[in-house]
């Protein structure tokens, strides 16, 4: 629902104000822009709370453009530079409403508002045509370029001059984006805690990568992008950012084995994605957002009743052989079967049992009431990598026999790895994989991947996707020490990265690694509520889960995996984290220390609708690694919990 209403504000020409204002349906954010002396764009983005606050200062705007002049013999060059010299032509304004559902999310039902502005340019010498279109939700704020000419010639961006002035002062979670190596980038490095402005370790990589977040004088930003599809590639930012001005970066040219470009190209008209930021004057704010989704486009899947979110076992994580051995493999079936789950995740290398292991594992599954997933390799010439199978998906021709195959079969799913690059050929792969994937209804899961963008909300039979340093880093112990870090790390995720979207952590550990672990069974068990994925793995071995005590068991017969409603109810990035989530009418609470010291919380519950009197917690205790009680509720008000170092909680009303 639409509709045109008089609010733009055309202020006057003045460099300390702006020439166009954007506010949100509350009125509590804003996004104005203006244009510099030289003839470009600007912007800045403003928070009204108790004051009013400048979350990005003044900002700067606009992608430089190459076409070629057919009249030209040999063909030359038409460069649009739209960050100066460009003309104002008109401004026109929306508003609207957007309902929608989704299939798996931290919040199924999904109703917002929004106010929109397009403001239209030309370039001065080419007379090229800009409209840069601004989006103001009550969460947060976005803007894109559109190219709204029709050529079926291909235009490339050549440049972008996008940036983010955060300012000096600020504090910044971010993660380095990865040195190109065969596995590499993967958004798999640690998060770290900077001041604002700091460049990415040399020895950590070669930039920022999205999300990246932000704390400033009280307020919260979260900065990330939306509705990328394979006209386009993945962003990030670059490694230096002066004085806390953070500018946009391309993927890295050697990504994708130097095959394709790292610059995109497109037909006109041409929608680039949406770059947004949520902002909020507390973290629920953040982590209860979904801007991210409400920028994607609608869901390309009419019916979306066969998409069934659920839990799965694993055996790769507890075992690396397993995927080779038939006997292994049905082990997780049996432990998917006993505990009530949906799925087991069938790991590389299957193909190398038997010609027939598919079947035979789909039959045997099908005796239990187990639904499988099936591991591929995205590759392709783009990976090198030698895990089986490879060389069936990366073709539209050879992907549709291999999921015709599937489907007749009985197969939920598949899982597909190693993509490593951000380049619009690879976000191209993506697309077609989900599209193709949907046609055969089957669910997809990426790792080795890129970071959500809101597809989900396109294509609901995505699950999810890894990009997160995970589980799987507990057998790299040599290289990480993750068993040291993986507390703090997990008291970060739920402020950064999983705000995006769902996240393939693998998380439930419950047995000793072969490196140690320093989280309780208690922090274990409540990452399976703090981290939100469509289809949860669980990384355990089958010995460790059978012999979990009755309470630990009951836990994870009944845990969901798709959620009717999200709240943060305590938290602060590497600090702790402790989230509320709903399914139906039952409340899970589930929060887990990041440091070494024993924390008690009194926690505001008086939020949670419809809370009982009595919950299942599953809590700290010396001397007894699964301690479990019933606990009665004395106050709907509010919940003293107590944590060990490292430790966790959950509760389940």
């Amino acid at each position: 629902m639409k509709s045109f209403v008089p609010y733009i504000a055309l202020l006057l020409a003045s460099p300390a104000l702006a020439d166009w204002s954007l506010k949100s349906p509350n009125d509590t954010r804003e996004i104005q822009v203006r244009q510099t002396a030289s003839g470009g764009l600007e912007y800045r983005m403003l928070l009204e709370s108790e004051r009013q606050q400048e979350v990005l200062h003044w900002s700067k705007l606009g992608p430089v453009i190459q076409g070629f002049k057919l009249s030209q013999n040999p063909l030359e060059p038409e460069t649009s530079n739209f960050s100066s010299t460009i003309k104002f032509l008109k401004a026109a304004t929306t508003e609207g409403k957007d309902t929608y559902t989704l299939a798996t999310g931290k919040q199924k039902r999904q109703l917002t508002a929004y106010r929109g502005m397009t403001l239209s340019f030309s370039d001065v010498e080419t007379g090229m045509a800009l409209d840069l279109e601004l989006r103001a939700y009550n969460d947060g704020l976005a803007f894109r370029y559109v190219l709204p000419d029709e050529s079926d010639r291909h235009y490339q961006m050549i440049h972008e001059h996008t940036a983010f002035n955060v300012g000096e002062g600020a504090n910044f979670w971010g993660q380095p984006y990865d040195f190109t190596t065969a596995f590499h980038p993967s958004y798999e490095t640690a998060w770290l805690q900077l001041p604002s402005g700091s460049r990415a370790p040399k020895s950590l990589g070669v930039g920022w990568g999205f999300p990246s977040l932000f704390e400033k004088e009280g307020a919260w930003l979260l900065l990330h992008e939306a509705g990328v599809d394979g006209t386009f590639h993945g962003s990030h930012l670059q490694a230096e950012a002066p004085h806390g001005n953070y500018q946009i970066a391309p993927p890295s040219a050697g990504t994708a084995l130097g095959h394709g470009l790292n610059i995109p190209a497109s037909t006109l008209p041409w929608q680039m994605p949406w770059r947004l930021a949520i902002i909020g004057d507390a973290l629920p704010e953040i982590v209860e957002s979904n801007l991210v989704t409400h920028l994607a486009a609608p869901s390309r899947i009419a019916n979306t009743d066969w998409i069934e979110p659920g839990v799965a076992s694993w055996s790769w994580l507890s075992d690396h052989d397993s995927s080779r051995n038939l006997d292994a493999l049905k082990k997780f079936i049996d432990t998917a079967a006993e505990l009530g789950w949906r799925y087991s995740l069938i790991d590389a290398n299957w193909n190398t049992i038997a010609d027939d292991a598919m079947e035979q594992l789909v039959d045997y599954a099908k005796r239990k009431n187990v639904r499988l997933m099936f591991w591929y390799n995205s590759g392709g010439r783009h990976n090198f990598i030698p895990e089986q199978p490879r060389n069936r998906i990366h073709t539209r021709e050879k992907r549709r026999v291999e999921f015709a195959q599937l489907k007749a079969l009985g197969v939920a799913g598949i899982k597909v790895d190693f993509f490593q690059s951000d380049k619009q050929d690879i976000i191209r792969l993506y697309q077609d994989i989900l599209e193709d994937a949907a046609e055969f209804e089957l669910l997809v899961n990426f790792h080795g991947s890129t970071i959500p963008r809101g597809w989900r909300r396109t294509w609901p039979n995505l699950v999810s996707m890894e990009a997160v340093r995970g589980a799987e880093f507990y057998t790299f112990q040599k290289e990480t020490d993750y068993d040291d870090e993986a507390p703090r790390q997990n008291s970060i995720l739920p402020f950064a990265r999983n705000v995006i979207g769902p996240m393939d952590y693998t998380p439930g550990f419950f047995s000793e690694p072969l490196a140690g672990r320093r989280t309780t069974s208690a922090h274990e068990a409540a990452l399976l509520v703090l981290f939100e994925t469509g289809v949860q793995h669980i990384g355990d071995s089958a010995e460790s889960l059978r012999s979990l005590p009755a309470a630990y068991r009951d836990y994870l017969r009944q845990l969901p995996s798709a959620w009717d409603e999200t709240r943060l109810l305590a938290g602060y990035p590497g600090e702790h984290a402790v989230i509320a989530r709903r399914f139906g009418e039952r409340w899970y609470i589930a929060g887990i220390n990041g440091e070494a010291r024993e924390k008690t919380l009194q926690l505001n519950v008086s939020q949670l609708d419809g809370l009982t009197d009595n919950a299942l917690m599953l809590y700290d205790k010396a001397q007894d690694p699964f301690a479990a009680r019933e606990l009665q509720m004395n106050s709907t008000e509010s919940l003293t919990i107590t944590m060990a170092a490292n430790g966790g909680v959950v509760l389940r009303f």
